[in-house]
């Protein structure tokens, strides 16, 4: 791992212009945020070369959701283990952190929780199930899948221990990963906040993400999320993913923003582009005061219909 990837040539990225935004950051940082990959392992690779050429002393935070529908997960997945176990993105100064999305949990949690439903499968995830033997043990299949890919035996062995041990549960039964990330005013997780707490940072560290889901978590949650008129209790002004940000209505008269427009709603930032529907994947580069949007696309047309 000595460097990044090189730019994939059937990648386009957009770039936005800087909009204002109610985030306060200190002074000169950049965090870096990457919304949900789904397997797209190319848009993932450019976004990350965008970030080291163009700000090459940032914080990237990807949101989670990197594996399941597109073509490439267990290549996205190892990437970003890799990286969140070396704390850096290769070859740069770049510090990466790698938060968890409602996948990565619906692939580890059962390893350690037999309670946790078993709907990884169902949920995007088959394509694991070459892998997957009777005994239905993930990590020999994890391990087969990454050798498949191309991954030295040895490394995709390390790899993968690093990526589960983050889901094993310690004495008090709940694992070290940790499900967001703050700086200065800007709280990233997954899916969002639950905006009738009075403290949505306390709200998000009390969840054990070993434990099956009942939306009202920061994996999970929707409507009450989004939904809510902001600003949240703290001013807090959220990054998330999750929910396809073009099937939330966003003018009175349900209206919702064309396919690959994001931009700051409020309070909160949403960075689903749904990449499965659109071929894109999104990232902003939020700043104090601003957020720029970063969006990588296949060459091909966006479609209207998605």
């Amino acid at each position: 791992m000595h460097a990044l990837p090189p730019m994939p040539p059937h990648i386009t990225l957009r770039v936005g212009a800087a909009l204002p935004a109610p985030v306060s950051l200190p002074h000169g940082h950049v965090e870096f945020v990457i919304g949900d990959v789904h397997g797209e392992r190319a848009h993932l690779h450019a976004l990350w070369q965008y970030c080291a050429r163009h700000f090459p002393t940032a914080t990237c935070t990807s949101l989670g959701d990197v594996i399941d529908r597109g073509p490439d997960s267990i290549g996205c997945l190892m990437d970003v283990l890799q990286y969140a176990r070396a704390g850096r993105l290769a070859g740069t100064d770049i510090t990466f952190h790698a938060l968890p999305g409602n996948h990565e949990q619906m692939l580890f949690a059962p390893i350690f929780n037999a309670e946790y439903p078993d709907i990884f499968v169902a949920g995007g995830g088959d394509w694991l199930t070459p892998w997957l033997h009777p005994h239905g043990d993930r990590r020999r299949a994890l391990l087969e899948a990454a050798i498949a890919a191309g991954f030295a035996p040895d490394v995709a062995r390390s790899v993968l221990d690093h990526g589960i041990a983050r889901w094993k549960p310690g004495a008090d039964g709940r694992p070290p990963i940790a499900t967001f990330r703050t700086i200065g005013s800007l709280l990233m997780l997954h899916a969002g906040i639950n905006p009738t707490v009075a403290d949505p940072v306390a709200w998000a560290r009390r969840y054990n993400p070993l434990h099956a889901h009942d939306d009202d978590n920061p994996l999970w949650i929707r409507e009450e999320f989004y939904t809510a008129p902001n600003p949240w209790p703290g001013g807090w002004f959220v990054a998330h993913g999750h929910t396809f940000e073009h099937r939330i209505p966003t003018t009175p008269d349900g209206a919702s923003k064309p396919p690959g427009d994001l931009r700051p709603e409020g309070y909160r930032l949403g960075l689903d582009a749904g990449s499965s529907a659109t071929g894109i994947v999104a990232a902003a580069a939020i700043r104090n005061g601003t957020v720029q949007v970063i969006t990588a696309h296949e060459t091909w047309d966006v479609p209207e219909d998605v």
